[in-house]
């Protein structure tokens, strides 16, 4: 803990409070007391392989930071006092690592405590929240203007930074101060780390880091990631983890490689790759904050934010269960196989049935979402304000191009390339804006809202009931009954949940139903997209949009399974009765 404290005022404050000699004594001593302790455990423990495997990591890290120290001292004849802070700034790296496998054991000690995984889910999301709104209240994180403005208060800043904090680790993208301008890179970085942590799951996350330490997955570790990831397959989360993270970053290299050229006028290499970065990351997390003022409104036309930031959108809000899907439906598309001499095994061969229901559900109803969507944004749009706001600057191909893209960030992205407030965008964009928002990604993925298999469900269960069929069917199969039940639950806790707050805010504030209501839904399905009220906000406004945005990342009926407890089996039941309907 001293360790940690000492790290956060080195590198927290432009002028640290403490000397920096003391500092770094702090963490040498830690670390030096963990080398010992790790060196006495393998004394008693003996040297078996197990305890030598168990101490590995370190001894590396030790091994290597020393080589590098006596290589610099030896070759550069570098002062002793930079060889010590260049040791230390290793060992910090070591030390961090351990820290993070403390955590991990502590995740398990607390699940051990807490047998529902939701609540847990819900435990764990609200503490990574508080470390990141500690860290993003530090001086180091804000540069010096936002401290000496005439508004400037410390329980603001506590409250924005919490705001930042929750809006980054639900990936959402609401901000009430300027991601590019206000924050350092100190501060954009931890913002960053937020964000990913957030769209992976902080259970997969921790998960991964536990995997790394060399440990295997206990069952209510792999339940707890279940529930996050919405796998059905317990037996299979090891090799699922692998894959989502794996996937993951090889997702965002690709993105950063696509979106680099959006950067071309920033000064130095390094800023660009760190933009490229950042945008690459928040498009897949499906996040929406950006290092621009105005969002990508410059980059409108640029031919990256169609084919990278894009694709990143669509890519993040499928779920990993789907991206797995299709992986593995490439795989046998490109495999190389002998085909078989039994004719009928090469009509099973080459009929793949790759993809499971839940998949092509998914994909079917996403293409129809962006497409139908982007029509119907498009022509809302220049019916609502004929001949569009910008006719004369821009061709009808543009304008398409607009409506699509804001269809798919609609998908919970958060990303604009067109202004969104009141007076820009029509009374009609606004609304089927707020549908797809509410409707939001799919599940397991790094979007919000009630998701796309949920709305393909009940729309099932409402041709099924038209047509007078007992049973909800879909690519010849049948739905449980009580997955069409969850489903409508799920749309209704949304609903309440929107209504409320929706309510709240224009009682608290000096606002209209209509950017209320916008506001909300882009908090509620952690989208991001904001007609400009969020900055205005007062405290119970802030306070209000934070707990939506994290009901609207963990879902509102994840939350309130959380709250209610262990439920209670019930032995018996009613007569039924009929009740009349519609």
């Amino acid at each position: 803990m001293g360790a940690v404290i000492s790290l956060a005022l080195e590198f927290g404050f432009y002028t640290p409070p403490l000397p920096v000699t003391w500092l770094m004594a702090v963490q040498l001593t830690a670390v030096g007391l963990y080398v010992v302790a790790r060196a006495l455990f393998v004394w008693d423990q003996g040297l078996s392989w197990t305890t030598i495997k168990g101490f590995s990591h370190d001894a590396v890290v030790v091994a290597l930071a020393t080589v590098i120290v006596l290589i610099e001292f030896e070759f550069d004849h570098t002062s002793a006092v930079t060889v010590s802070a260049c040791y230390v700034a290793i060992l910090q790296v070591a030390l961090g690592v351990r820290l993070a496998i403390k955590a991990i054991q502590l995740k398990l000690l607390l699940s051990q405590r807490i047998l529902q995984p939701t609540r847990f889910l819900l435990v764990a999301f609200v503490l990574l929240i508080s470390v990141g709104a500690l860290a993003l209240a530090l001086p180091r994180a804000t540069v010096p203007e936002v401290t000496q403005r005439s508004d400037f208060s410390i329980v603001g800043h506590l409250i924005d930074s919490a705001f930042t904090a929750t809006s980054a680790t639900c990936v959402t993208g609401l901000i009430v101060k300027d991601t590019g301008h206000d924050y350092t890179q100190f501060g954009q970085v931890v913002i960053l780390v937020l964000i990913q942590m957030g769209g992976l799951g902080i259970m997969v996350f921790g998960s991964v880091l536990g995997l790394l330490a060399g440990r295997s997955l206990s069952l209510r570790d792999s339940l707890v990631l279940q529930d996050e990831t919405s796998y059905q397959t317990v037996g299979e989360m090891r090799g699922i983890v692998r894959f989502i993270v794996a996937s993951t970053f090889m997702i965002e290299a690709i993105g950063v490689v696509i979106v680099y050229p959006m950067f071309a006028n920033l000064p130095s290499v390094g800023d660009r790759v760190f933009h490229a970065v950042f945008h690459s990351i928040s498009a897949f997390c499906n996040a929406g904050f950006s290092l621009q003022t105005d969002s990508l409104h410059s980059f409108r036309g640029s031919w990256p934010t169609y084919l990278g930031i894009m694709p990143l959108i669509v890519l993040g809000g499928l779920g990993f269960p789907v991206l797995q899907d299709l992986w593995h439906g490439v795989k046998k598309l490109f495999a190389w196989r002998r085909p078989p001499m039994n004719p009928v095994a090469l009509n099973t061969t080459v009929r793949l049935r790759v993809f499971s229901l839940h998949s092509r559900l998914v994909l079917l109803t996403t293409a129809m979402l962006i497409l139908g969507g982007a029509i119907l944004l498009m022509i809302v749009d220049a019916v609502g304000r004929p001949g569009g706001h910008d006719a004369a600057a821009y061709s009808w191909g543009q304008k398409f191009l607009d409506a699509l893209f804001l269809s798919v960030t609609c998908r919970t992205a958060g990303f604009d390339t067109i202004p969104m407030d009141i007076h820009a965008r029509t009374a009609g964009t606004h609304l089927l804006s707020s549908i797809l928002m509410f409707i939001g990604g799919s599940p397991g993925s790094t979007a919000g809202g009630v998701k796309t298999s949920t709305l393909a469900v009940i729309a099932l269960g409402v041709w099924s009931t038209l047509r007078g069929r007992h049973h909800v069917e879909i690519f010849s199969r049948t739905i449980p009954e009580f997955v069409v039940r969850r489903a409508s639950v799920v749309v209704a806790v949304m609903a309440a949940l929107v209504s409320a707050v929706t309510l709240i805010l224009c009682a608290s504030e000096a606002t209209s139903l209509r950017a209320a209501l916008f506001e909300t839904v882009s908090a509620a399905g952690t989208v991001g997209l904001s007609t400009g009220l969020t900055p205005h906000l007062t405290w119970i406004g802030r306070i209000m949009i934070m707990i939506t945005m994290l009901a609207g990342r963990l879902g509102p009926l994840t939350v309130l399974v959380a709250m209610a407890g262990r439920p209670k089996q019930v032995r018996y039941e009613y007569p039924s009765e009929s009740v009349i309907i519609g």
